[in-house]
């Protein structure tokens, strides 16, 4: 008889291809064939998850978080044209009802609203919708309104020269005439500029030219100005975009003691003209304007080619995706990607106020990429992911600010991605690859300068095997991704790159199935909340998991009895703390038809049902102060098939599990399940402990519990917490017969 030990469990559950990987070290001997409501954690032990509390009841098809501060996130709950609110635990309420917003978005749209935080704003784009944000206006207060997006942006303008534009006006209202058919109902509300093919029919403005009368109209510097004053022209060029200003002394003499000269020029407009569609003739051939920045002169008896829609329309379509980043809101339709004004988020002129470029002022450019991109995250670069790889945006001259002449994309992968929304994690992102069955990081490698998507998943390649949803990031206490598949599991994965941690578990709700789930701090700052959109039988549920069970090896006996009354380890759990009681009557109709699993001060209480009306049935056996109800589920471990190193293999040899130890922190109950199925307790209550009081706390090593197993070729007992409490795993120590 041989004694084997797993010393770790950050192998987390493998999939089945790798039960013959005996030679991988530190992966296979550290590996499980099932971890199931087991989180594998960064420095090895295995500890059960806790439960999820049922925070209010749910609406929407979709989670999402938005952080505006460390110590101030909030839940959003994405329903139908509608959005509501958690925080600090809780939902936000107005008075007696949920506190709760209208949107434009429909519920199905949920998920593929792309969502970037800026301070105070939360920036929404989506493929159907114009661009939008969520504004926080107080800690209680919000509104999602469309940006207010100026001066375009605006498409390339129109290069043929048959398809010309005149207007009846330069200012005010005008009706633009068109020679084709330009004008669709859905560009009404969006902006339209024409630019004035030259200003021929303009004199320009010379120094020193007398004879000028009130009201000419003079061109100078790409701009036309009007004269306020007559007399001769003085020698300061007129350049300003704005108001009146004097292009000489005006009075007295100059240095040759003649008239100085001066004229008072007003700015009347450049070759860029700027207009809001008011609306479209059936034939589309001509449309109603409200000017917004003054058309040329010329415009009204030349028609000119270079015209140009907006970007952003209901004929245009609209950006799927947004991204601030070098001082500029970026936002990405299709193959094309726009960037506002540095340091201007909302201003997308193309030119100064001149008619001239700059390399502040906004551009546009497209993608260097067969596909349009499905996500952007922000870096040093921008990162993007596309159906067919992805690419590095960035500057050209790492000297230069980024500007239209100094960007490009530079192929980083060839994976391709999936329209998850990657995560940020530590120093790297987690973005799903097409497909939707393997997660990458993608972290900047030195070395090969590019950013690099190492699989996290090759050797689970089961555990996404029903497509993933949604990924969320809980740093703090455990450091764990998490994930939600199609069938309503979630996966958690312990992420450490200096462990270099490739486990991965499997997660169930006792009951129903996620949806959704999202994580915020918590209002203290020091932990991470993890929130789940669920659906119990047809109904919504929002949900919040508990705190994690984390050892306190200083604690006295009475801390730990303490500390076991607050376990929270049932799922749709409601708690009560108050004076003792035995009935319980408010609360639980979220769980009304249900059987329930219940903790009371610290002890198990099992058979025990909610009605339809919402009534516990029937009373606690004995009145408790700390109660925790909820829906049971079971959390189980299955190793792979054990190998001892030395001379040869065990593999495909006869074996039996004869006994098994396991090594527990903080742990109050742990089961083995027997060869006849039945669960085995692996802790005995001390002789000292008082029969009226809860198992004290276990740690250390358990009693070498027998298991009795046939001889076969696997020898892979199962260990089961199947109450609700507390445990956590650091080794187990099997004695194994093998056959000769």
């Amino acid at each position: 008889m041989v004694k084997t030990i797993i010393p770790t469990g950050n192998g987390g559950e493998l999939s089945r291809r790798m039960e013959g990987r005996v030679d991988l070290d530190g992966i296979y001997d550290r590996g499980f064939a099932e971890m199931f409501n087991f989180v594998p954690t960064v420095e090895g032990p295995i500890g059960k998850r806790p439960g999820t509390r049922h925070i209010a009841a749910g609406f929407g098809s979709w989670i999402s978080s938005y952080v505006p501060q460390l110590r101030q996130g909030y839940i959003l709950e994405w329903g139908e044209q509608a959005l509501r609110f958690y925080t600090n635990g809780g939902q936000i309420r107005d008075g007696a009802n949920p506190y709760q917003i209208s949107t434009p978005y429909a519920a199905a749209d949920a998920r593929k609203i792309w969502k970037h935080k800026s301070k105070d704003r939360l920036y929404l784009t989506h493929a159907s919708y114009p661009p939008a944000s969520l504004n926080r206006t107080g800690a209680a207060v919000f509104n999602v309104a469309p940006l207010p997006l100026m001066r375009g942006p605006f498409k390339t303008q129109n290069g043929d020269e048959a398809i010309r534009v005149n207007v009846s006006a330069t200012t005010g209202t005008a009706v633009a005439t068109a020679s084709a058919a330009i004008f669709k109902p859905g560009h009404v509300g969006a902006p339209f500029l024409i630019e004035a093919q030259d200003f021929s029919d303009v004199t320009a403005w010379e120094p020193g030219y007398n004879g000028v009368t009130i009201g000419a109209k003079r061109r100078s510097d790409g701009k036309v100005y009007q004269a306020e004053t007559a007399g001769k022209t003085g020698t300061v060029q007129p350049t300003h975009t704005e108001g009146t200003e004097y292009d000489g002394a005006a009075i007295g003499k100059d240095i040759n003691d003649k008239d100085a000269g001066g004229i008072k020029w007003t700015y009347l407009y450049d070759r860029f003209g700027e207009a809001t569609i008011a609306t479209v003739a059936p034939d589309g051939l001509s449309a109603t304007l409200n000017i917004t920045r003054r058309f040329a002169d010329s415009l009204v008896s030349t028609p000119s080619f270079r015209w140009a829609h907006c970007a952003f329309s209901a004929a245009e379509g609209w950006p799927h995706l947004a991204c601030i980043w070098a001082g500029r809101l970026f936002l990405f339709k299709e193959l094309e990607f726009y960037g506002s004004v540095r340091n201007d988020f909302f201003n997308f002129a193309y030119y100064t106020d001149g008619g001239l470029f700059a390399e502040d002022m906004a551009f546009r450019r497209t993608l260097g990429s067969s596909e349009a991109p499905i996500w952007v995250k922000a870096d040093q670069q921008l990162l993007v992911g596309t159906p067919s790889g992805e690419l590095l945006l960035g500057a050209i001259n790492s000297q230069a600010g980024v500007s239209g002449d100094n960007i490009d994309a530079f192929p980083q992968s060839s994976y391709g991605s999936s329209d998850v929304e990657p995560v940020d994690i530590g120093t790297g992102i987690l973005f799903v690859q097409r497909g939707n069955r393997k997660i990458r990081e993608a972290e900047y490698q030195f070395e090969r300068n590019r950013f690099v998507g190492v699989n996290t998943t090759i050797y689970a390649r089961h555990i996404m095997r029903s497509g993933l949803l949604q990924l969320a990031y809980q740093q703090e206490p455990e450091e764990l991704v998490w994930g939600v598949r199609n069938d309503g599991v979630m996966i958690a994965h312990a992420h450490s790159p200096e462990q270099q941690i490739k486990g991965f578990s499997r997660a169930a709700l006792g009951a129903g199935r996620a949806l959704s789930l999202a994580t915020i701090p918590a209002d203290n700052a020091e932990t991470d909340e993890l929130w789940i959109l669920a659906d119990l039988d047809g109904t919504r549920a929002v949900l919040q998991l508990g705190d994690w069970w984390e050892e306190d090896e200083d604690a006295t006996d009475l801390e730990q009895l303490a500390k076991l009354k607050e376990a929270f380890f049932v799922d749709f759990g409601v708690s009560y703390r108050g004076a003792p009681k035995t009935s319980f009557t408010q609360g639980l109709s979220h769980l009304a038809g249900r059987d329930v699993r219940i903790l009371a001060d610290g002890g198990v209480v099992g058979g025990r049902s909610v009605t339809q009306a919402g009534v516990l049935t029937p009373d606690l056996p004995y009145p408790a102060s700390t109660v925790h109800i909820g829906i049971g589920y079971q959390a189980r471990l299955k190793p792979m098939r054990p190998e001892l190193r030395g001379a040869g293999t065990v593999q495909g040899r006869r074996k039996r599990v004869v006994k098994i130890m396991l090594r527990l922190i903080d742990t109050a109950a742990a089961y083995l399940r027997n060869p006849k199925g039945h669960l085995d307790s692996m802790i005995d209550r001390p002789r000292n402990a008082n029969m009226d009081e809860p198992v004290p706390l276990f740690n250390g090593d358990t009693k070498n519990t027998s298991y009795s197993g046939a001889y076969d070729r696997d020898g892979q007992p199962v260990i089961v917490s199947d109450d609700p409490l507390p445990m956590m795993i650091s080794a187990i120590m099997p004695d194994i017969e093998i056959e000769n």
